[in-house]
């Protein structure tokens, strides 16, 4: 919930750009498609309040981040690889879990956070959430809005990239005893957005979900909890060539094209936990029915009078056990086994291969870590992981005349974690070998699909260090290499080297930062080949860019922050950056990055 820099996250891309070895794909304004160490799409499982979150657009307007407002939680964990197997299947790149505590009302019977922030290019975002309780169940509600104009890049070019986003959620709660919750919620979420990587823009995004949770607490000594959980999600996005730009063809006349794209996720899971003295069992199955719709427009007649055509539909069991052995007071042992059953069909009429139209897939994932730590502050860590996962809707959008085959990526992870009083160190390292990864390549104007074979190898560094009373220091270095060793070139859309670096002086009334953010160049590109999001353009120079942030204490409840993103207005692009559309007036080989950028934000808590 505090203040970031760049600009206070209005999405879940935005606050997790500030992950080490995290990119984003720029397309806009707002909805980026979040990258870990190259890999982002289906390889990233994102995951809010424990509820899988999909988009449903066929072109990638929406990535499941685009619907996580970052104010409506508390938490935020990103697991590197298939380290786990209890956040769904086919963890190649890992996972982001966006996590809602229980309310604590020990202190008092309610909790209060709200936030304003205005910024150039028209930037207005207002937050607020409300929670009250007590012993036997609790209500909480999050309402936020986030708009902007058109930003404009270092050159002073206006990027067609303005939205406005607006979300709901409501939560009710009920504690009959001090181990049992019985929880509901519902969120609703509305956005249009413009895009300058493409000729259509997202003039409806909609989204209303709910979920219920029972959970059930020291049912014996050793049964430690019994968690159950059932969704719904739907999802209704309009992307058209009218309602937030004008496209005329050669005579004058203005080009009026639609599609109408629905989705509708059903998700299940039920986890049980085990606590002996030194081991720890975590065992479940979960469970996701999920359906494609659409429907278009051609010449400007309408499309809400037309009938949904089917698309596509999965159907996905998983079960999972993860096991954790504390062998010694500083050795661990942490292992897991997963299987999942994935049926996937084309309902449309245009695939009529039985070979295509209905697939089964048959996933298997697993992963076992060690750990050690010392009297020092020292941690270390290595570990083997297989991921597995199928073609997901997107990539099975063009791939109706092939077979593609499931992938299975396997990953060693290690690394080292040294926590002091005044310094916190960490390195981790990675290196996997890809078999059938599903690469997309420009093909003319469409995208084909093919699998090869790929490896992959990097890490990140970070430091921070409290040099003096109220200063720190902080540091992070992160890289990553992929090869299409198929083909013998480099693997797409991998992002440069990156080099963050922080300085921030807090003394609890006032404070001050600054982040300076290097990247370098990459070379090492595949043109046209690349994911589901975007594809290699060519050759990407590097940039340096500097942010300074302050702020105010002024009421024991109150803080006022203000912040200079890109204080030497550099133009620049981000490697994984889409390319710009001449139909958006974006001339650019890539959709640059916002320019200088002030933003004044208001927080109370109370």
């Amino acid at each position: 919930k505090a203040a970031l820099q760049p600009l206070p996250a209005g999405d879940g891309a935005d606050l997790l750009q500030s992950v080490p070895n995290m990119s984003i794909i720029r397309k806009g304004g707002s909805s980026g498609d979040p990258l870990f160490r190259g890999l982002g799409g289906s390889r990233l499982s994102i995951n809010a309040d424990d509820q899988f979150i999909y988009g449903g657009c066929g072109m990638r307007m929406d990535p499941p981040t685009a619907y996580i407002h970052p104010n409506s939680f508390d938490k935020v964990v990103v697991t590197k690889g298939p380290q786990t197997v209890t956040q769904g299947m086919g963890l190649v790149s890992g996972s982001v879990q966006f996590i809602r505590k229980d309310p604590d009302f020990s202190e008092k019977p309610y909790n209060i956070n709200a936030s304003l922030t205005a910024g150039s290019n028209d930037r207005r975002d207002g937050s607020l959430e409300a929670e009250f309780g007590g012993k036997y169940g609790y209500v909480r509600s999050n309402i936020s809005h986030n708009e902007s104009d058109d930003y404009k890049d270092g050159s002073g070019n206006r990027v067609h990239s303005h939205f406005k986003r607006d979300s709901q959620m409501l939560q009710l709660g009920i504690t009959p005893t001090e181990n049992t919750t019985i929880a509901g919620t519902y969120e609703r979420s509305r956005a249009k957005v413009a895009y300058a990587d493409r000729m259509m823009d997202g003039s409806k995004f909609d989204r209303d979900a709910w979920n219920v949770r029972f959970t059930q607490r020291n049912l014996t000594s050793w049964f430690s909890e019994l968690e159950l959980r059932y969704g719904e999600s739907e999802i209704d996005h309009v992307m058209d060539t009218y309602s937030l730009r004008t496209i005329r063809n050669p005579a004058g006349k203005q080009i009026k094209n639609a599609n109408n794209p629905k989705r509708n996720t059903d998700t299940g899971r039920l986890k049980a936990t085990f606590d002996w003295d030194n081991f720890n069992l975590q065992t479940g199955v979960d469970y996701m029915d999920d359906v494609h719709v659409a429907r278009m427009e051609r010449g400007g007649d309408g499309y809400s009078h037309k009938p949904f055509m089917p698309n596509q539909s999965f159907k996905q069991w998983g079960v999972f056990t993860e096991a954790a052995w504390q062998q010694t007071d500083k050795q661990r042992w942490v292992a897991g086994l997963r299987h999942d059953r994935v049926k996937a069909d084309y309902d449309s009429a245009d695939v009529t291969d039985p070979a295509l139209k209905h697939q089964k897939f048959n996933l298997n994932s697993g992963f076992l870590r060690w750990e050690r730590d010392t009297d020092n502050g020292l941690k270390y860590y290595a570990g083997f992981g297989i991921a597995e996962r199928s073609p997901d809707y997107w990539e099975r959008l063009r791939a109706k005349k092939k077979i593609i085959h499931p992938e299975q990526n396997r990953q060693i992870d290690a690394g080292i974690i040294w926590k002091r009083p005044n310094l916190h160190a960490s390195v981790s390292v990675f290196g996997s070998d890809v078999k059938n990864f599903i690469i997309l390549e420009r093909q003319g104007m469409d995208l084909g699909v093919r699998n090869v074979k790929a490896s992959r190898f990097g890490g990140e560094a970070e430091v921070k260090w409290t040099f003096a009373p109220n200063w720190e220091i902080g540091s992070s270095l992160a890289y990553t290499h992929g090869k299409n060793r198929t083909d013998g070139k480099p693997l797409a859309q991998t992002p440069p080297l990156e080099w963050n670096n922080t300085l921030a002086f807090d003394n609890g009334k006032y404070s001050a930062g600054a982040l300076w953010r290097v990247v370098a160049k990459q070379n090492r590109y595949s043109k046209g080949q690349g994911n589901i999001v975007g594809q290699d353009i060519g050759a990407s120079s590097g940039f340096g860019v500097l942010s300074l942030n302050a702020g105010w204490k002024f009421s024991k409840y109150a803080t006022l922050q203000a912040g200079i993103d890109n204080v030497f207005n550099k133009t620049y692009a981000e490697f994984v950056s889409k390319g710009g559309d001449p139909s958006a007036g974006t001339q650019t080989l890539r959709v640059n990055e916002p320019g200088r950028t002030a933003w004044l934000r208001l927080q109370a808590k109370f």
